[in-house]
């Protein structure tokens, strides 16, 4: 499941991960909500908070994840990801060197306010 966390700054997303995502998840939820930003500030700044609940995509997920990378490779300054486990740090680190042209860095969920500062800076 994606959720979204508000927030005042007009071009950062906050993306809470839950369970086991899937391609309604990236499809329905989460690719509109960034298109509609980006129409509105021409770039994002993403924190992508997963929690301990979190068990990864199905293959249908991962494939639309891929999608939205290279459709906005060039749209995300940075991304913060928040509370990954190992594993899934590693995909992301090599996902985003192939695919986008912005910063990512990873964080462990307990340096959520240093992700932030990060993100904003």
């Amino acid at each position: 499941m994606i959720e979204f966390e508000p927030t005042d700054a007009a071009d950062v997303l906050i993306v809470h991960a839950r369970g086991r995502l899937t391609r309604t998840d990236y499809r329905d939820v989460l690719a509109p909500r960034v298109r509609s930003m980006l129409e509105q500030t021409g770039t994002l700044r993403v924190m992508f908070l997963v929690d301990d609940t979190f068990r990864g995509w199905t293959l249908g997920a991962a494939w639309e994840n891929t999608l939205l990378d290279l459709r906005h490779r060039r749209d995300f300054e940075k991304v913060a990801m928040v509370g990954a486990p190992k594993w899934e740090e590693w995909c992301v680190k090599l996902a985003a060197a192939l695919l986008m042209k912005g910063q990512l860095k990873t964080f462990p969920l307990d340096e959520r306010a240093q992700a932030w500062k990060w993100l904003c800076a």
